[in-house]
């Protein structure tokens, strides 16, 4: 078994099986290509394996360097080179249709769609609308199966000496899908590929996954060229010239355009939060979402002009307990200029999208309630300085932290609840009470309620305790959260379970006596009582639950 550094198993790739692979497939279709498409096949080709070669070669001294030749990246050279080959595909299978009356309309139509569909491929290439689109990928796969089926029935009815070409494009095609489908859902291979172990790190599948998708769209030049060679064998030299300045003219063109998809952020299922913060080093954050996941919560914040990526500036994102205030779980990311959106409204303007993922960690407190917090900070040697707030629409903790959102874990599944004692109309249940028969004045009495709920998604509610004298009239009533700042009942969800203990301060002049206990909830928002029924569906009167009695000394 021999150890090599994972790139040099990509060099390996490269040179011993990937240009000669190409080689030999250009070696067996060029005699039947014209002059201009062999050109234009073999410059094409030398033009990619150069990009992928030095993606391989430079070693990035700085997040622009890393982003700009980044192999599977958007907005920078591959990517606008893969963008121009694609345009290619769909420039020849225009002109094909274009300049031939030879063939029938149907299969004129024919190329004029498969232009079209990849001149649309190559915009994507490089302003990424997958991102902006949701299931762009599915639409994708429904649109190269359409391709391919009408591509066989364009082979079945044409000319023998012909189905070399559709060959060709449906290999092209399915190499396509397959790096694709296949690298997508490929993690960093770690293991032995054959004789070779990869040693200090990885192997990225990047570079198979470009590379497979170059190799195929390549196919698909070759094989329009070739079909553009059989219908019309010695072009004028004013269309060879727009063959041969194309690539070049379209990635001018890529270059003048704003390199960002026009996307609405209110659009597209995205539910991206609007916001204005504005921090001292004059950052500022347009938006974001937080997507809750199983084990992990994933984060977008859309922000402006965090592309000045070279400056040290970075984020961070705490979960923060709201009761201790201590942080549960950090990450911390540099900023990027990867995701590059433009966002419509009052003030239009570019923003760039940072994506972060943090997972919970398996001693994190459930059953809490815990702010998502966003902080930014320069770094500056070996300190990182917290850049201050000047202005925000969301709520801060302290002069540099923004409190994004709140949530939750849930605790695992309990045990079936006894029935209740009192049933809420606003899906919460109180099911136990354990409360001692008597308490002195003056001291602190413990009373434990159990509480459960079959929704998500409330709001605030507050429960309330009253200790009364039915002879006397006398009152003494005492307010506070069902299980306590820790969890308010706006986070509560279906299927929750626990149970608080309130330490209850008697005051010290209340008089001796046995007192009624009643207990029930109100809406915070406008201090009405929320109806309670009993286990038999018997509502409760004045929306109060009996707890018994307790008699004070």
């Amino acid at each position: 078994m021999f150890e090599v550094r994972p790139r040099d198993l990509i060099w390996l790739y490269i040179f011993l099986l990937y240009v000669p692979l190409c080689l030999l497939v250009y070696r067996r279709l060029s005699p039947s290509l014209s002059p201009t498409s062999r050109r234009l096949t073999i410059g094409m080709l030398a033009a990619q394996v150069v990009v992928i070669v030095l993606s391989l070669a430079i070693r990035p001294t700085s997040l622009f360097q890393e982003w700009l030749w980044k192999l599977d990246g958007e907005w920078n050279i591959p990517s606008a080179l893969a963008s121009a080959q694609l345009a290619l595909v769909g420039l020849v299978a225009l002109f094909t249709a274009w300049l031939t009356r030879t063939i029938p309309a149907w299969q004129r139509l024919y190329l004029l769609g498969l232009g079209l569909v990849f001149l649309f491929l190559g915009l994507d290439e490089f302003l990424d609308f997958r991102t902006s689109i949701q299931n762009l990928r599915g639409h994708y796969m429904i649109v190269g199966a359409a391709m391919a089926a009408a591509t066989v029935i364009v082979a079945v009815r044409s000319p023998r000496r012909s189905w070399i070409w559709q060959i060709c494009l449906l290999l092209g095609l399915s190499i396509v899908a397959l790096g694709g489908l296949l690298f997508d859902v490929t993690p960093d291979f770690c293991g032995a590929i054959g004789i070779f172990r990869p040693a200090g790190g990885c192997l990225e599948p990047d570079y198979f996954e470009e590379s497979f998708e170059v190799l195929g769209v390549w196919l698909a030049l070759i094989a329009l060229l070739g079909q553009f060679s059989r219908i019309v064998p010695t072009p004028e030299p004013r269309v060879r010239l727009a063959l041969y300045v194309a690539p070049a003219l379209w990635i001018l063109l890529l270059a003048r355009a704003s390199p960002v998809p026009n996307i609405p952020y209110q659009k597209f299922g995205y539910g991206i939060q609007p916001a204005l913060v504005r921090f001292e080093s004059e950052e500022y954050l347009y938006g974001y979402h937080i997507e809750r996941k199983d084990e992990a919560i994933g984060l977008q914040l859309y922000s402006y002009p965090w592309g000045s990526i070279d400056i040290g500036l970075g984020y961070s994102i705490h979960l923060v307990d709201q009761t201790g205030g201590g942080s549960v779980v950090s990450r911390d990311n540099l900023l990027k200029r990867d995701r590059n959106f433009q966002l419509f409204g009052d003030n239009f303007v570019r923003v760039y999208a940072q994506e972060i993922e943090i997972e919970f960690p398996t001693e994190a407190p459930v059953n809490r309630a815990l702010w998502v917090v966003l902080t930014l900070w320069r770094r500056r040697g070996d300190e990182y300085a917290r850049q201050k707030v000047l202005s925000s629409d969301l709520p801060l903790l302290g002069d540099s932290q923004v409190i994004l959102g709140e949530l939750v874990l849930p605790s695992d599944s309990p045990a079936p609840p006894p029935p209740p004692l009192a049933a809420f109309d606003s899906g919460v249940a109180l099911h136990a009470v354990s409360m001692p028969e008597r308490a002195i004045a003056g001291e602190t009495l413990e009373i434990s309620f159990s509480w459960g709920s079959d929704e998500s998604g409330g709001e605030d509610q507050v429960q309330f305790l009253h200790f009364g004298r039915e002879e006397t009239g006398e009152w003494f009533v005492y307010d506070q959260q069902p299980l306590g700042r820790r969890l308010p009942t706006r986070l509560w969800y279906a299927g929750l379970a626990d149970s608080e203990t309130w330490e209850v301060m008697l005051p010290g002049d209340l008089a001796p006596g046995q007192y009624s206990v009643f207990t029930g909830l109100y809406r915070a928002r406008d201090q009405e009582r929320v109806p309670a029924r009993q286990a038999d569906g018997t509502p409760w009167l004045d929306a109060r639950v009996p707890l018994g009695s307790i008699t004070i000394e």
